[in-house]
């Protein structure tokens, strides 16, 4: 932007000193052209023009480095905020901040800032120029231009909150078609396409108006900038011509006072264009302010070099891999909850041990999910502890952390690209023939050759193009290349048919002991494969054992048995 300034400068300086010499030319003039002159006058014209241009070219250039580095800034903000701040925000909107609300702020580099000091250095000039040729006939344009300037300033300042409309409607509209394409077979098995689209329709309409809204604003800023500058320019050609016929000032005079009242005539005809675009910019700004003023997950540093991570701390096995001491933890309540919402844990106490395969199980709602999410530090606990190797984890690196574990959700989340860049995502390194190895692991492929193959395949946004068990295999597939060692597995089966899951079954739970395994099981199966079975109920522990102690001791797990396990009867008693 210095740069740029510094540039329009010598441009602004080349166009001042035009009106001087055509003033020799034609004050000088006797019915032969001064060549000196002339010469004089083109090399100025061509030294503006190219310096002009040279400013433009670095405006450009430096909006499109702003956007870059603001784009860049915003997606590892809205990428660090806490889970709970972004579930509590429309993904859409969040992409449109940091799409369409950036070309609005490039504005602000492109044909702003830079060009408002230009263009002031000048008016600056000019008005110079003109008091040294005819300080009266300048009266007569100041007092005139400062008019239009306060009226342009006026009706400019009304763009700003049309534009954060014009912005804000234009998220929620991205956030419409979002939801809208994310549950598209939904939509049409429900014959609600139409609801859909007037629903869209509405939102857009909204957008519609503040559309118009600035458009209006902007059309009359600038209609009103260029009138007011012909206006001008036509009493100062009449007032200046009774002042020659005066004696008062030459005819070169008034025409150099011309040449510089047109200098001033550009600045001015922009100036309503540049604050209704401003105007729209800083309104695009203050959203991506408002994203900016969000906390990012706090987080301790990652161990310094030399200093032994959480996988070298602990060469001799504790007895508790995880310990969760009198943990409770309760979501932040929407408008719509109601504040008697129950807590997702209470006083929670369990230990999770290394080397064991251990089943979380109980009813909708009981925890169980919210209990992987405090593992993780999705969330932190409002009260208790989670110790790891008997370190508290708010006291170790989150990545540090999360470098120990791999986590297979109940979506199994499948991110658009390749099954490679789906498998690669938490072991980078992992080369391709042990991709191909996890997905015949997991029975993704027939054959190694075939395997490898797969690795290419696009698998279409969020998945689309796999079914929901091809989906859970390939984020199994994903932990399994991670090779941390603890698994985190929430109902890992439950779109898997009897075969797919005995692989699954056979990979993961009756692996060696070098893995932790963690498993929220609603499948019999997979429950009495586990060392150590937990049951939760309405945020507590209220048993723990094997599946033969919990059969004989506790009703609720029989009663899980009887109704969830995906068992015959006889088994399951």
């Amino acid at each position: 932007m210095i740069l740029a300034f510094v540039v329009g400068l010598v441009a602004t300086a080349a166009a001042a000193a035009q009106p001087v010499v055509v003033t020799s030319i034609v004050d000088a003039f006797t019915g032969t052209l001064p060549v000196a002159s002339a010469l004089l006058l083109i090399s100025l014209l061509l030294a503006s023009a190219v310096f002009t241009a040279m400013r433009q070219l670095i405006m450009q250039r430096a909006g499109e480095r702003f956007a870059f580095d603001t784009r860049q800034r915003i997606i590892g903000h809205i990428y660090a905020m806490p889970i709970g701040k972004l579930e509590r925000r429309d993904r859409a909107d969040l992409v449109s901040r940091v799409t369409t609300d950036v070309s609005q702020i490039r504005e602000i580099f492109t044909s702003g800032l830079v060009e408002l000091a230009c263009s002031g250095v000048t008016v600056i000039v000019s008005v110079v120029m003109m008091a040294i040729i005819d300080p009266t006939l300048l009266g007569l344009v100041v007092t005139a231009i400062a008019v239009i300037l306060v009226s342009i300033f006026l009706l400019g300042r009304r763009t700003r909150p049309a534009g954060l409309r014009l912005q804000d409607a234009l998220g929620r509209l991205a956030g419409a078609v979002s939801r809208t394409l994310g549950a598209m077979k939904t939509i049409r098995a429900s014959r609600s396409i139409e609801r859909e689209t007037d629903a869209s329709a509405a939102v857009a309409t909204e957008a519609l108006r503040a559309g118009l809204s600035v458009a209006g604003l902007r059309a009359v800023v600038q209609t009103f900038g260029g009138i007011s500058v012909q206006l001008l320019l036509i009493v100062v050609i009449g007032a200046g011509a009774l002042r020659v016929s005066a004696g008062a000032i030459s005819t070169g005079e008034l025409s150099a006072f011309i040449m510089y009242l047109m200098l001033m005539a550009a600045p001015m005809a922009m100036f309503g264009g540049i604050i209704s675009t401003l105007g729209e910019a800083f309104g695009a700004l203050s959203r991506i302010l408002d994203i900016e003023a969000e906390p990012t997950e706090p987080d301790v540093e990652w161990p310094e070099i030399g200093t032994p991570r959480i996988s070298d701390r602990y060469p001799i096995p504790s007895t508790a891999l995880f310990l969760l001491d009198d943990v409770s933890f309760s979501y932040p309540l929407t408008a719509l909850e109601s504040p008697q919402v129950a807590p997702a844990l209470v006083h929670t106490s369990l230990a999770i041990r290394e080397g064991e395969i251990t089943a979380i199980v109980g009813p909708s709602g009981a925890g169980k999910t919210t209990l992987f999410a405090l593992l993780e530090r999705f969330y932190e606990p409002r009260a208790g502890r989670i110790l790891f190797h008997g370190q508290d984890v708010r006291t170790l690196s989150r990545d540090d952390l999360r470098s120990q574990i791999a986590y297979v959700d109940q979506d199994a989340a499948v991110l658009s690209g390749s099954v490679r860049d789906n498998i690669l995502l938490a072991a980078p390194m992992a080369s391709d023939e042990r991709c191909a190895e996890a997905l015949l692991q997991v029975k993704l492929a027939p054959d190694f050759a075939s395997a490898l193959r797969l690795l290419n395949h696009e698998v279409g946004e969020s998945g689309s193009r796999l079914s929901g068990g091809e989906r859970q295999r390939l984020a199994i597939a994903r932990a399994i290349v991670a090779e941390t060692p603890v698994l985190l597995l929430d109902e890992i089966t439950s779109n898997l048919d009897s075969r797919s899951e005995a692989v699954v079954q056979d990979v993961l739970l009756c692996a060696d002991r070098s893995r932790t395994v963690v498993v929220i099981a609603h499948r019999f199966s997979t429950v009495v494969s586990a060392d150590v079975i937990i049951v939760l109920d309405q945020g507590r522990v209220v048993a723990e054992g094997s599946h033969a102690t919990l059969m004989a001791e506790s009703p609720l797990y029989r009663e899980l048995a009887a109704l969830q396990f995906v068992t015959d009867n006889a088994t399951a008693t």
